[in-house]
């Protein structure tokens, strides 16, 4: 059993009003997420093959994830996952919604996202901002929590 222990500063509601989020970039494609537990144990075996994770998604509800070697390429499909409402808002109208969006991420920062959610989430978005980042927001109950990923160079 691993611990981490993560120093936490409560901020004062008085000086919440200097505070601001971080500016999102419009992403190319929004997703529901599959239970995180299964994406988990599968990331998890495809760490031993690749430091490297290619996040794909699509407005079809299609979400791929995958991984490449000189000596394979491994992919898991996630199907009819469905767009949240708000996804074809910000997209471009020449985008097909069969096209793929994709990011290289570092799969040992993915797989932290993974291992540090305990709590089952209710909801799980995607927000795939191609080749540049990936965008997670996680909604339990009243709480939301992000989690951004860079793209590898």
């Amino acid at each position: 059993m691993v611990t981490h222990d993560i120093p936490i500063k409560v901020i004062p509601r008085k000086l919440w009003k200097n505070l601001q989020e971080p500016t999102v970039p419009d992403c190319d494609v929004s997703i529901y997420l599959p239970v995180l537990k299964t994406m988990k144990s599968v990331v998890e075996k495809m760490k031993n093959i690749s430091n490297h994770l290619i996040i794909e998604a699509n407005l079809n509800g299609d979400l791929n994830l995958k991984i490449e070697s000189e000596l394979v390429c491994v992919t898991t499909h996630f199907k009819d996952l469905g767009n949240p409402p708000s996804a074809s808002e910000g997209v471009s109208q020449d985008r097909s919604p069969a096209e793929m969006a994709e990011v290289h991420v570092d799969i040992r920062k993915f797989l932290q996202f993974l291992a540090g959610q305990q709590v089952n989430p209710t909801k799980g978005v995607c927000n795939v901002v191609s080749h540049k980042m990936v965008h997670f927001d996680l909604l339990h109950e009243d709480v939301s929590l992000q989690y951004f990923i860079p793209a590898l160079s």
